[in-house]
């Protein structure tokens, strides 16, 4: 892995929140970078995430035991985990590199790898805040995790233990902490946990616009067109061509177009299993809810993220289907449901859903870092994390195009794990 020289010229491919963070933190770094889109930056995934830090999240999607919800998740559409039979063929790769990341040893792994990253989550975020002038939109309040009965948390109380031997602080809530802490929810939830370090913007796309208004003002430069292919010369990738300008030359290219990277992975015949893992969301701008804290129903699997002006937004479950498979409404929509059994009534007022597709691999943890082909770099892969992680993938792309050693271990993240 070369270093590029000071001012080497890096093209960032995506602009979502973490191509624009990527590129940000290079353009800081002294680079010469232009972000590259077909859209408008942050106008697809990041457009629509739930708005949080997610710090606490550190044990992967496939747990262990994950083998007999697997029936579940073909039954229930509507379930906090669905899996669209039709699609199966196509998915089933994916699937048992997932089960197979559920071995015991394997998720401990996993989990090490995922609270590496997400430990510095804060302090990654926090000089590009400060730098982007954002901080008005940072809430520092922690999660409460709700649970409606003490027999609840307790089968719950082993994940958390295990998520505290690897540096997650929590404090588990009983009923007259919680009603103190936050009013408005209801009686049902007796139980909670709250995590201090968990943190959640107001608005993610304000927010990822907001750090693109200052890659700008760093001196980045946007390119509004599409990414064909990687550009070589000479055994190396020395730019992009695009559909519309022709070819981009760079020193270094960084594939972060989201679960669109496949183009480039079948481009250079790398055995990626990328799939959607698709999300909706519910947006309530009139919604009425003065919420302080950012909110997660473990059973039901979704979240209440508490925006400006007292407005939601209800997020979450998680739907595996190919990215183009038409929305299940459906999905979103039973989330008012669910919310209302948390907060109450509110208003429905210029209410509006969501569907995005989030880059997901088999054993949740990302793709940052060169490919075996000079040049050619990638952060992919997110899931459900890619505006938590963004920052820190950044960073941690910018110390190694540097040359630098990282402040961790970046074998378990490598594109050749697969």
């Amino acid at each position: 892995m070369d270093a590029l020289a000071p001012g080497a010229a890096v093209i960032v491919v995506g602009a979502g929140v973490v191509g624009i963070a990527a590129a940000l933190q290079l353009r800081l770094a002294g680079f010469e970078v232009a972000l590259l889109d077909r859209g408008e930056p942050a106008m697809e995934t990041s457009y629509g995430n739930a708005g949080a830090f997610a710090v606490s999240d550190v044990i992967p999607l496939a747990e262990p035991g994950v083998l007999r919800k697997v029936p579940g998740w073909m039954l229930d559409p509507l379930g906090p985990l669905a899996l669209r039979w039709r699609y199966l063929p196509t998915l089933a790769p994916w699937l048992l590199r997932f089960l197979a990341a559920s071995r015991p040893q394997r998720v401990a792994e996993l989990t090490q790898a995922l609270a590496a990253l997400l430990g510095r989550v804060n302090d990654d975020y926090a000089a590009l805040i400060e730098r982007a002038g954002l901080g008005h939109l940072w809430r520092r309040h922690g999660s409460l995790t709700l649970y409606r009965s003490r027999e609840e948390f307790d089968a719950a109380a082993p994940a958390w233990d295990d998520k505290r031997r690897h540096g997650v602080r929590w404090l588990a809530l009983g009923r007259d902490a919680l009603g103190e802490g936050e009013p408005v929810l209801r009686e049902e939830w007796q139980y909670a946990v709250q995590v201090p370090a968990w943190s959640h913007v107001d608005d993610p796309y304000v927010f990822s616009r907001g750090l693109f208004d200052a890659f700008l003002q760093e001196g980045g430069r946007f390119v509004r067109d599409e990414a064909l292919a990687t550009a070589m010369e000479a055994g190396r990738v020395t730019g992009v061509e695009t559909a519309g300008g022709g070819r981009l030359r760079a020193d270094a290219v960084v594939i972060a177009c989201g679960v669109w990277s496949d183009r480039f992975v079948k481009q250079h015949r790398y055995r990626v299993p990328l799939e959607s893992e698709r999300g909706y969301h519910v947006n309530l701008p009139k919604a009425g809810v003065a919420l302080r804290h950012f909110i997660q129903c473990a059973s039901e699997s979704f979240v209440i993220l508490p925006m400006a002006h007292g407005g939601l937004r209800l997020a979450g479950t998680v739907e595996l289907a190919h990215r183009d498979a038409p929305p299940d409404w459906r999905r979103a929509h039973i989330l008012l449901d669910k919310a209302r059994r948390i907060v109450g009534d509110f208003s429905t007022e210029d209410m509006t859903v969501w569907m995005g597709n989030r880059p997901s691999l088999p054993d949740t943890l990302p793709i940052i870092g060169p490919a075996p082909l000079p040049g050619l770099w990638f952060a992919t892969g997110h899931g459900h994390l890619g505006l938590t992680l963004a920052a820190t993938t950044g960073a941690l792309l910018r110390d190694m195009l540097q040359g630098r050693a990282p402040a961790l271990d970046m074998r378990p993240y490598r594109l050749s794990r697969f």
